[in-house]
C-alpha cells in the first residue's frame, strides 16, 4: 500500500484483506522514524496504542486508516502540553470528544503532532516542541497552528490528520502543505467534555486530508455533540456522500481583495478556479462581504483566551503569548463582552451575503508559504503580520461558517497554493460537493514532495 493513498483507499484495502491495519501502522511508524525528524511533524509517537487499535477494528469507511492528533486535544493517558513549557508535565485523564470519535471509527492513532504554544500563531514555531517545516521546502513554514498535522500528511506519515481551527489553523497549514483542510461549522464537533468553548466559539475541531471524499468521511467520523454543549449543528446526512454528489448550479461570489496586498499568483489561481466553476454551469460573479470589523474584536478575544490558561510563570512562554497576557490585563470584562457582541452582530451582516449566494471563493491566504522565522521578533508586529496573512480565514471563525482549503495551485517557487470555499451556515455538504467537482476535474493527489516518495 502506497503511503500517499487516500484514507478511504487504505481502509478499503484493509476490508478486502489486501493489507492489514497492523501493516499500515508499521509502514507509517517506519516512515516517521526515518523521514519525520526533518519536518518535526510528530513530537510523540504512540506505537502501542496504534497497534492495539489495529488489532480490533470496527466496521466503518475509515477503519484501519492511520491518523494523528494535534497537541491541543486531550488523549487519555498521554501528555497534553499545548506546545508549552507551562504544561510540560501535564497528562490527560480523558479523551476529548473528537479523539473518542476517532477511536470509535477505528483509525489507529500514530501520535501527537506539533503545534505552536497554545495554538496562537499561524506558523508552527516558538513552542515547546520546536519548528515544524514544510515538506515541500524545509526553509518554509508548514503553517499553523495545525502545522504538524499538515506536514505529517503532506510527507506521507499518516493517512489523515486531526486539527483545530480558531482563525484558520486547519486551512492555513493545508494551503501551505498542499492538502485539503476542512473547518466545520460551529457546533458540528463538540469541544467537550473538557472544554466549554474555545475563543468565544471561534475555535473548532477540524480535519486535514488528501481528498474531498476523505474530508467528508473524516467529518462523518468526528461530528456530534454532547448534552449541554453551548451550540450544536446536527448532521442531516453523510458528508462523504455529499463529497461524491454533483452540485446543482450554484451562485458563487469571488473575492480576492483585502486590506493587505494579495499575491498576484493567488489572484490568478482564484481567477482560474472561478472560470472552471463557470464552465461547470455555476453563476460566478465578483462579490464578497465586508469582514473588516471582525479583526479588532478577534484580537481581543484571542488575548483573553490566551490569558485564560492557568499559567503560574509567564516568563516560560513564547514572547507572543506573554505579550497577549499583558495586553489582556488592559482589558475589562466589558471590553470582552463588547468584542463578542461585535462578532455576533457583524456576523449577521456577513452571513446575509449567503442570502444571494451559495458559496464564496477566495484565496486561502494572502501570500504563499512564508519562510521559517518570518514572524520572529516584536510581538505586536508578529500579530499584525499574522492577521494580514490570514485575512481570508479568520472571519469565518467569527461567523461560525464552514470553510475548506483546496490545494489547487503551485507557485513559481514550487510551493503549494490554496483556494478557500466558504459555505452557508451548516453548509459543509455544499462546499464538499463543489470541492469534489473541482478535484474530479483536475485531481491533485498525485502532487507530493519528491523527497518523501521513497
Amino acid at each position: 500500500m502506497h503511503p500517499f493513498a487516500s484514507a478511504l483507499e487504505q481502509a478499503a484495502a484493509v476490508r478486502r484483506r489486501e493489507v492489514s491495519a497492523g501493516e499500515l501502522v508499521e509502514m507509517y511508524l517506519e516512515r516517521i522514524a526515518r523521514l519525520g525528524p526533518a519536518v518535526n511533524a510528530f513530537w510523540l509517537t504512540t506505537p502501542e496504542q496504534a497497534r492495539s487499535q489495529a488489532r480490533q477494528l470496527p466496521d466503518g469507511p475509515l477503519a484501519g486508516a492511520c491518523t494523528s492528533i494535534k497537541d491541543l486535544a486531550a488523549m487519555a493517558g498521554f501528555p497534553l502540553t499545548f506546545g508549552s513549557r507551562a504544561f510540560e508535565g501535564q497528562v490527560a485523564q480523558r479523551d476529548s470528544f473528537a479523539v473518542s470519535r476517532i477511536k470509535a471509527a477505528g483509525c489507529p492513532i500514530l501520535g501527537r503532532t506539533t503545534t505552536p504554544e497554545l495554538g496562537s500563531r499561524p506558523v508552527t514555531e516558538f513552542g515547546l516542541h520546536g519548528v515544524t517545516r514544510n515538506p515541500w521546502s524545509l526553509s518554509h513554514t508548514s503553517g499553523g497552528s495545525s502545522g504538524g498535522a499538515a506536514a505529517a500528511l503532506a510527507a506521507g506519515l499518516c493517512a489523515w490528520s486531526h486539527g483545530t481551527d480558531g482563525g484558520g489553523s486547519v486551512r492555513i497549514p493545508a494551503s501551505c502543505c498542499g492538502v485539503v483542510g476542512l473547518k466545520p461549522s460551529r457546533g458540528r464537533v463538540s469541544l467537550g467534555p473538557l472544554v466549554g468553548e474555545g475563543w468565544a466559539g471561534l475555535s473548532t475541531q477540524g480535519v486535514l486530508t488528501r481528498t474531498a471524499e476523505d474530508a467528508g468521511a473524516a467529518l462523518d467520523a468526528i461530528a456530534g455533540h454532547l448534552p449541554g454543549d453551548p451550540y450544536w449543528a446536527d448532521s442531516d446526512g453523510s458528508f462523504l456522500e455529499a463529497a461524491r454528489r454533483e452540485p446543482r448550479p450554484l451562485r458563487i461570489g469571488v473575492q480576492v481583495s483585502a486590506d493587505t496586498p494579495v499575491h498576484p499568483e493567488l489572484i490568478d489561481l482564484v481567477g482560474e478556479t472561478a472560470r472552471r466553476l463557470e464552465a461547470f454551469g455555476h453563476r460566478v460573479e465578483e462579490a464578497g462581504p465586508d469582514t473588516r470589523p471582525f479583526r479588532k474584536a478577534q484580537e481581543t478575544i484571542v488575548a483573553a483566551g490566551t490569558a485564560s490558561y492557568d499559567i503560574a510563570d509567564p516568563s516560560v512562554l513564547d514572547p507572543l503569548n506573554a505579550w497577549l497576557i499583558e495586553e489582556s490585563l488592559k482589558l475589562s470584562a466589558a471590553d470582552y463582552v463588547r468584542a463578542v457582541n461585535t462578532v455576533r452582530t457583524h456576523s449577521r451582516l456577513v452571513v446575509a451575503f449567503w442570502d444571494e449566494h451559495d458559496v464564496l471563493l477566495t484565496p486561502t491566504l494572502t501570500q504563499p508559504p512564508v519562510e521559517v522565522g518570518r514572524f520572529a521578533g516584536d510581538a505586536r508586529r508578529a500579530m499584525t503580520g499574522g492577521f494580514d496573512w490570514l485575512a481570508f480565514t479568520y472571519p469565518y471563525n467569527c461567523t461560525g461558517q464552514p470553510a475548506i482549503s483546496l490545494p489547487l495551485g503551485v507557485s513559481t517557487e514550487g510551493l503549494p497554493l490554496g483556494v478557500q470555499l466558504v459555505g452557508p451556515p451548516r453548509g459543509e455538504g455544499l462546499i464538499l460537493s463543489v470541492a469534489g467537482q473541482l478535484e474530479n476535474d483536475r485531481p491533485w493527489t498525485g502532487r507530493n514532495p519528491a523527497e518523501y516518495l521513497a
